[in-house]
């Protein structure tokens, strides 16, 4: 196992908050699965929705665990670093 690149404390946390963004992108249909199964319900929703927010979880748990952080540090390092503060254009090593 090759050792973790050495980044930043703030750009550490900047990949962090992209990593979390791309997660939201990405589990977008299991959130709308659950919003679908709470809309409406007050009581009911810990019973009634339990496994739409479990497959919830579990994809946010999938895009935001550490072996992802560590793999787009090492991208984000192999590709030189590249500005990550213009989340319009995001940086092709994250793709």
């Amino acid at each position: 196992m090759s050792p973790a690149p050495s980044v930043l404390k703030k750009e550490e946390e900047a990949l962090i908050t992209l990593m979390k963004e791309r997660a939201l992108v990405r589990c977008k249909t299991a959130q709308r699965t659950y919003y679908e199964c709470v809309k409406g319900r007050t009581l009911s929703v810990a019973w009634a929705c339990r496994e739409q927010a479990r497959a919830m979880s579990a994809c946010l748990s999938e895009h935001t665990s550490d072996a992802t952080l560590e793999t787009m540090k090492a991208r984000w390092t192999e590709a030189g670093k590249p500005s990550i503060a213009d989340r319009g254009k995001i940086p092709k090593c994250f793709d």
